[in-house]
């Protein structure tokens, strides 16, 4: 035991944190990426305007120091002097508008920005968005040097935070330390972010000391984590979903009824229990249950297969179908084990005669693009939440204009847009609360896709790590974060 001690001692330098992953990330620009690795990095290299606390309860100031607004639709903001991105550029009332412009271009942002005084900002959005703090704390809302915007370059993170982006290439990112950093200097040198191949990989890592952090923790690792010398192992509610996503624009999954089949077919508790390992819960909205605004009065998607058959019998399948469930091994904090996953929900859906062929891609990034696109026709996905507002929760998954962005499944409804769009126009918070039940209610209608499981996240650390900051999203700071024996 002393042996494996000692090993893990010698294996890091004390002035460097290595990260554990199990996938690379998809952008290294905030405002391209949309994935959960590529948040984990650039969140540590470039700022928001404005975070949340880490227990989520109300925003507090980052590039921003304050803020305003008399109507939801016309906001001001007043920086904060004296931050320089790190390739020397100031930040700025110019700097902002940029960011802005670029993330109208790229996310769809509803608003426009304009300059009100060196280093305050006027922003006018389309429609009044109460939630629209909410969406700025965002990883991928976060400002960058006006100078890599446009740039022809690789897409490169070049923010003002606590750490600069130092090299990136396939398997391995590093950052380095960022001395002028306004937050004042932080205590480690360099975060390296290693990839390894699997889950085996990355649990041998952190034992032999290879890794000091990860929260790519599978399921099945959990146990064999959990009391080890060395290591401490913290769990939390996920804020996050896994769902079965139909194409909604291929048939036959744009009749509701075979949507709905698909929804009594699953096994949900079978899945937590054999699939999470029994870390998780079974869904039954599209919120999990610990977000405001969650509808706890709709039906449990109770397991219902004779009810499923009769469903595709009237959609006109008495005989079921063939079809191709994708799926990708690369693991995701609400996907611990997705080829697992994907043969127990394949499994499921040959109870009721839809014959699933499964359809694997060969990386993370495929993956996310065919979906992205529309190009299958099943397929396991899921979502942590970005801020612990509803809206932007469900506006990314059943919004229409989200559709080739985050609403994979290509679900249009009017009624659920105009639900959404109210939401989002509402001060008032029961108000916003009841028409996002309404907007739950409606979903569990249409189904566009099939609620699966809620599970438990997982932080694993040697306890030579000390400082760790968990937002209320998940995402890890290693701004305060330092390392002793």
């Amino acid at each position: 035991m002393s042996a494996l001690w000692l090993l893990a001692v010698l294996a890091t330098p004390p002035d460097t944190l290595v990260v554990g992953l199990t996938a690379d990330p998809v952008s290294l620009d905030p405002h391209r990426a949309s994935d959960l690795v590529s948040a984990a990095v650039v969140s540590n290299v470039c700022e928001p305007l404005v975070r949340y606390r880490p227990d989520g309860s109300r925003p507090e100031a980052a590039l921003a120091t304050s803020w305003a607004t008399a109507d939801s639709r016309t906001w001001t903001f007043t920086l904060r002097q004296g931050v320089r991105f790190h390739d020397g550029a100031p930040l700025d009332a110019a700097a902002v508008v940029a960011n802005l412009d670029d993330l109208r271009k790229q996310r769809g942002f509803s608003g426009r920005a304009s300059r009100a005084g060196p280093f305050v900002v006027t922003v006018t959005l389309d429609q009044p968005n109460a939630a629209l703090l909410a969406t700025l704390s965002q990883a991928f809302y976060a400002m960058q040097s006006p100078r890599q915007i446009g740039s022809r370059s690789p897409a490169r993170a070049v923010g003002s935070g606590p750490y600069r982006l130092d090299s990136a290439r396939p398997g391995r990112i590093e950052l380095a330390a960022n001395p002028q950093y306004w937050g004042g200097a932080p205590r480690l040198r360099r975060i390296v972010f290693r990839r390894l191949a699997d889950q085996k990989s990355l649990e041998a890592a952190l034992l032999a000391g290879e890794i000091d952090v990860t929260s790519a923790v599978g399921q099945d690792t959990v146990g064999r984590l959990r009391g080890r010398p060395g290591l401490t192992l913290d769990s939390q509610t996920g804020l996050n979903i896994a769902f079965l996503c139909p194409n909604n624009e291929r048939r036959p999954f744009d009749d509701h009824r075979v949507r709905q089949a698909l929804v009594r077919a699953i096994d949900r508790r079978a899945l937590v229990r054999d699939g999470l390992g029994g870390h998780g819960v079974p869904a039954r909205n599209p919120l999990p249950p610990s977000m405001w605004g969650y509808a706890g009065r709709t039906k449990e998607l109770g397991l219902d297969r004779a009810a499923a058959r009769r469903l595709l019998a009237q959609a006109g399948y008495p005989d079921g179908f063939d079809t191709t469930l994708m799926a990708v091994d690369a693991a995701r904090p609400y996907l611990p084990s997705p080829l697992r996953l994907a043969g127990l929900v394949r499994d499921d859906l040959a109870q009721i005669g839809v014959r699933a062929k499964l359809e694997q891609a060969r990386s993370w990034k495929e993956y996310l693009d065919r979906a992205t696109r529309g190009d299958y026709a099943l397929a396991l996905l899921g979502w942590q939440a970005d801020t612990i507002d509803p809206n932007d929760f469900l506006s990314a998954l059943l919004a229409t204009d989200s559709i080739g962005a985050t609403n994979r499944s290509r679900y249009r409804s009017p009624q659920m847009d105009g639900l959404l769009k109210q939401g989002r126009q509402h001060a008032d918070h029961r108000e916003r609360a009841s028409l996002y039940r309404s907007a739950q209610e409606l979903f569990q209608k249409d189904v566009p896709w099939v609620p699966l499981y809620h599970v438990s996240l997982f932080t694993a650390f040697r306890r030579t790590v000390h400082g760790l900051s968990v937002d209320s999203t998940g995402l890890l700071r290693y701004d305060k974060a330092w390392k002793q024996e």
